[in-house]
């Protein structure tokens, strides 16, 4: 999975528009880690309450910010995800969902190998 769990030239693009400053890629990937965080927190609760809409919503946005930052893996699972919140499918949404999660906890296990431990995001700081 480490192939594809960012894309290079995304990933490329960022660090060298960042290079002067460095610590902005690290606060920019850990504000994104944090916030996709809260909002898969989002879309289980939007599972729990049979909230296609919601659903949908949430998965569109995580799908949105790991395009710009260039977390494909997660970007997939969560298009998926927003299908699913289309159609009312809730049951494979659940699956689908812990997928994209994992896949979130392997982008930011790839993050903080390549940026270091300050891109973790501490525990309940998203929004």
């Amino acid at each position: 999975m480490t192939s594809d769990l960012l894309a290079p030239d995304v990933f490329d693009r960022l660090q060298r528009a960042t290079a002067a400053y460095p610590a902005e890629l690290v606060g920019l990937y850990r504000d994104y880690l944090g916030e996709a965080r809260h909002a898969l927190g989002q879309v289980r609760a939007a599972l729990v309450g049979n909230d296609a809409e919601q659903l949908g919503e949430r998965a569109h946005y995580i799908r949105g910010s790991s395009l710009i930052v260039g977390a494909t893996v997660v970007a997939r699972y969560c298009a998926s995800l927003e299908q699913l919140g289309r159609n009312s499918e809730f049951q494979p949404a659940a699956r689908t969902l812990e997928q994209a999660s994992a896949a979130l906890d392997a982008v930011e296990a790839e993050l903080a190998r390549r940026l270091g431990p300050a891109v973790v995001p501490v525990e309940n700081s998203a929004a």
